[in-house]
């Protein structure tokens, strides 16, 4: 996944859920998006590495859209 067009369904879903000015916790993003935490993670560590997430701490635990590319 390096942009959002060759994006999978479960990863829009998982962006879609997320918001560019506010915080979300994982568990309120599985819960939102149907998907069990662990593989909420794995898309989001892959939203983050194609620049479309940020993760608040390092901890894996708070993430909102990207803001910026690159």
């Amino acid at each position: 996944m390096f942009n959002e067009q060759g994006m999978t369904d479960v990863a829009t879903a998982v962006l879609g859920f997320l918001h560019a000015r506010k915080w979300t916790h994982i568990d309120d993003i599985a819960r939102a998006t149907g998907f069990s935490p662990a593989r909420c993670q794995l898309i989001l560590t892959q939203l983050e590495l194609a620049s479309l997430a940020d993760n608040k701490d390092g901890q894996g635990m708070q993430f909102r859209r990207c803001t910026r590319r690159g």
